[in-house]
């Protein structure tokens, strides 16, 4: 695996977990924002605002992780198939 592979492939992972849990966030807080404003622990940030970013956050560090785990899964096959032939 390339080096550029394997940066664009978290890269691109990570950046569509973050529009998902933006949008998830953002979604989210349209419909419960008593229930964001509940839980912020400054009480001058808008709901809206608060989940949005959160969900961004959660779903750069979840898609990073999955971008990850895809490319020991696609290490780990490879390597496997490479014992095999030999």
């Amino acid at each position: 695996m390339a080096l550029i592979r394997v940066i664009a492939t978290v890269t691109g992972v990570a950046i569509f977990g973050m529009l998902l849990g933006a949008a998830f966030g953002w979604i989210a807080a349209t419909i419960a924002p008593s229930f964001f404003s509940s839980i912020i622990p400054w009480k001058n940030i808008e709901p809206v605002g608060f989940a949005t970013v959160l969900g961004a956050f959660g779903g750069v560090i979840c898609g990073g992780a999955l971008g990850a785990f895809a490319l020991i899964l696609e290490a780990i096959s490879s390597w496997r198939k490479r014992g095999q032939e030999g």
